[in-house]
């Protein structure tokens, strides 16, 4: 069996004793170590109380163990309990009053608290006196002030230094990859990770660092392999597959992110987000089936989220099963009313079904949701157009131009104007279309295919066709 999980099944049945005794009123006398393992667990279960609680405990049994008072401290602070943890603080101090860990900590309530000066006297005084392996506790302290102070490339650079004392402080790599969002400093932060790294390759924080460094400046190929050797390296690292599987979504490598999300589905459990991702994955994949199935195990996890809803319409479209895509998008509209883009789903839906006034009615309600986004009133203008209300497609063009532009809606005017026999007037809106956005030209062909055929249309978008290189 492994140690890892002989220790974890050890601490399991000490904490289910503990918790015995407890409800039966028992007296215990337990070791310290015992105390510390038992509070060690709660605070891993966010059970923060509870472990204060057992502090309590411990310091009744081992009234003059400094540990027991710097650990409820500690708590205190997560608790968001200043004052009182400067109380035990104090006791601490009393007990142990060279021990680094009780100043450091102090620093760090009196930055929080707004006490900044009274937290550098503290620093300037150990800056002079503390040296060695400690030094990196003691930038990492430095770094609080800064983040406090909103100085991110002073923070950034402690952080460095405090990287480069200890190389594997969990704390300082932690604090880094936050130092490097507000500061910008992506580039810089690339350059000495990789450094780091060369030093210890095996640091999964650093690894991961790296490729969030790495995703932000658009080196997605190089950030996957980073979070991937990060989660490798630390296999109940969840964060980093989160992030690997994620990245791998957007980038469209669809069966690494499904074999990454399987792998934390194994290891952590089932997550509803995770089971909406791997449904985005078999989706992309084309498995249409497997992503449903997706859909509905996350719906008893959430049988009120509308995007669940959503994205079971898009897949029912995907197959062509229009009754079941419009009762889907019904109820994602029936939890949240006011998503441009589910209305828009629902209208190419009862279009596709021959359910004109239906899709009339939500394509109207799309754009009245978002009326600056030019997309909804192009989607409303073409279907119009394919069912030959082109005079009411013009109108409603002109009532878009009140609240976006976009070469989209000029392409739209253009075929509408085109197909009415207004060829003069259709030409001229072509021409300043093609002057505003080339690229978007196809928008023309999409509404009526046969618009391709004509000579004077086809030879206007080439001759506005841009230069290569310009």
């Amino acid at each position: 069996m492994d140690q890892k999980l002989k220790r974890n099944l050890a601490i399991i049945n000490l904490v289910s004793d503990f918790e015995e005794m407890c409800s039966t009123g028992e007296n215990m006398f337990l070791t310290e170590k015992s105390f510390l393992d038992i509070i060690e667990y709660y605070q891993d279960e966010n059970q923060h109380t509870r472990a204060l609680s057992v502090c309590d405990l411990a310091i009744d049994q081992f009234n003059y163990r400094a540990e027991f008072y710097i650990t409820k401290a500690k708590i205190l602070s997560k608790l968001n309990r200043p004052k009182d943890c400067l109380e035990v603080l104090d006791i601490a101090e009393k007990i142990a009053p060279a021990q680094l860990e009780i100043k450091l900590l102090r620093i760090k309530i009196y930055t929080y608290s707004g006490k900044v000066n009274e937290a550098q006297v503290i620093l300037d005084d150990l800056k002079s006196s503390v040296t060695g392996s400690d030094k990196a506790e003691i930038l990492i302290c430095e770094s609080y002030i800064h983040e406090v102070n909103q100085d991110f490339n002073a923070m950034y650079e402690v952080l460095k230094h405090a990287i480069i004392k200890d190389p594997n402080n969990s704390e300082a790599l932690d604090r880094f990859w936050f130092s490097i969002e507000f500061s910008k400093n992506y580039y810089g932060a690339i350059d000495f990770l990789n450094k780091i790294i060369d030093r210890t390759p095996y640091s999964f924080m650093a690894w991961y660092n790296l490729g969030e460094a790495y995703s932000c400046v658009g080196e997605y190929k190089k950030a996957i392999f980073a979070l991937e050797y990060s989660f490798i390296i630390q296999p109940d690292f969840q964060i980093a597959y989160y992030e690997c599987a994620e990245l791998c979504l957007q980038t469209k490598k669809y069966s690494k992110a499904l074999s990454i999300y399987k792998e934390s589905v194994a290891l952590f459990g089932i997550d509803e987000d995770v089971l909406i991702n791997m449904a985005d994955c078999h989706k992309a994949l084309d498995n249409l089936s497997a992503a449903k199935y997706n859909l509905y195990k996350a719906l008893k996890y959430d049988p009120y989220n509308d995007e669940i809803y959503f994205k079971l319409g898009n897949c029912y479209a995907s197959e062509k099963n229009w009754n079941n895509a419009v009762k889907s998008y019904h109820k994602a509209i029936a939890i949240e009313d006011n998503t441009e883009e589910y209305f828009l789903q629902l209208a190419e839906a009862y279009y596709t079904l021959g359910s004109y006034e239906k899709a009339d009615f939500f394509f109207r309600k799309a754009t009245t949701i978002a009326p600056e986004e030019s997309f909804y009133w192009t989607k409303y203008a073409t279907f119009l157009i394919k069912t030959g209300e082109r005079k009411l497609a013009l109108q409603l063009l002109e009532k878009a131009e009140d609240f976006t532009f976009g070469a989209n809606i000029l392409y739209c005017k253009s075929a509408a104007l085109l197909l009415s026999k207004n060829e003069e007037q259709g030409l001229d809106v072509l021409k300043e279309a093609l002057e505003e956005d080339h690229s978007d030209h196809n928008l023309l062909f999409k509404i009526e295919p046969e618009l391709a055929l004509d000579k004077k249309i086809v030879a206007m978008i080439n001759y506005y066709k841009p230069e290569i290189g310009h």
